[in-house]
């Protein structure tokens, strides 16, 4: 299986589409492992000419764990995580690559356009925030508890968790599609469940600080997308975003959550060739 084998932790990722194509690589949220992004929606990127990288973050899926199961305490930050980034494209040879970050990823995202711009290309930025506080987020987001299972749920416990975990992310304008959220949560169950890494993850979102003032310094092609029914991170943060970052481009959806919708697909992976294209 392909990790990097460069320092730890150990990441694991993978590729898809033309190495000789232009590198794009997909930041996951919370929690999520990197299966999180939809079949459909990576093999629309791959016919548009992408070199598709997906990868977990640290602390979930097949990437290396940081803490026992009981372990909530280790500290890392988004600059590591955006670091874990770079380790992938130095495995792959890549001096830079297109990055797509949704939620705590497009964090991420940011992390690497502020700290290591000389790694990106440029950035499409999915329902995230330059801070994750009351400003920004929603009294749901901030109140919720759902995100971190207990780790002996029984497999059918799990999935029925992960289900109401993301409900809160469904649109108004687009069904909620509980077989196949239910399916995303059954495979990452089989393929990993350690869900003490979300509580590290929460840790290195919540101290991070205000990108606002560095976001001022970003000079990459930047297409920022939102919902304007996100029930977890306001669309204002989207807004306040493209504000900063010159020239980056603003697309909100009315009726759309915190989820990437399928109805919608076309119209991302438009707007991510479209910010490829513009680098």
């Amino acid at each position: 299986m392909p990790h990097t084998e460069n320092g730890a932790p150990r990441i694991y990722f993978e590729t898809r589409g033309d190495p000789g194509n232009p590198p794009l690589v997909l930041i996951e949220g919370l929690g999520a492992q990197m299966i999180g992004w939809p079949e459909g929606f990576l093999n629309r990127l791959v016919d548009r000419g992408l070199y598709v990288i997906t990868l977990d973050n640290r602390d979930v899926g097949l990437s290396e764990m940081m803490g026992a199961p009981d372990d909530v305490t280790v500290a890392y930050t988004l600059s590591d995580m955006a670091g874990d980034v770079c380790r992938v494209l130095d495995t792959l040879g890549l001096a830079a690559a297109h990055i797509v970050g949704q939620s705590m990823g497009g964090a991420i995202a940011q992390t690497l356009g502020i700290e290591m711009p000389a790694r990106v290309l440029s950035l499409t930025l999915i329902y995230t925030a330059p801070v994750f506080d009351a400003n920004f987020v929603t009294e749901e987001a901030l109140g919720r508890k759902d995100l971190l299972p207990p780790a002996d749920l029984s497999r059918a416990e799990a999935i029925a968790a992960f289900v109401d975990s993301q409900r809160p992310c469904a649109s108004t304008a687009y069904a909620f599609d509980e077989a196949r959220v239910a399916d995303l949560g059954a495979r990452s169950f089989d393929r990993a469940f350690r869900p003490d890494g979300i509580a590290r993850q929460t840790s290195a979102v919540i101290s991070s600080l205000d990108r606002r003032p560095a976001l001022a310094n970003v000079t990459v092609p930047t297409a920022i997308i939102h919902g304007r029914a996100d029930r977890l991170v306001k669309e204002e943060a989207s807004i306040a975003m493209a504000a900063i970052i010159k020239g980056a481009e603003l697309h909100l959806y009315p009726g759309m959550g915190h989820v990437v919708a399928e109805p919608l697909w076309d119209d991302f992976v438009a707007i991510i060739a479209r910010t490829v294209g513009r680098a």
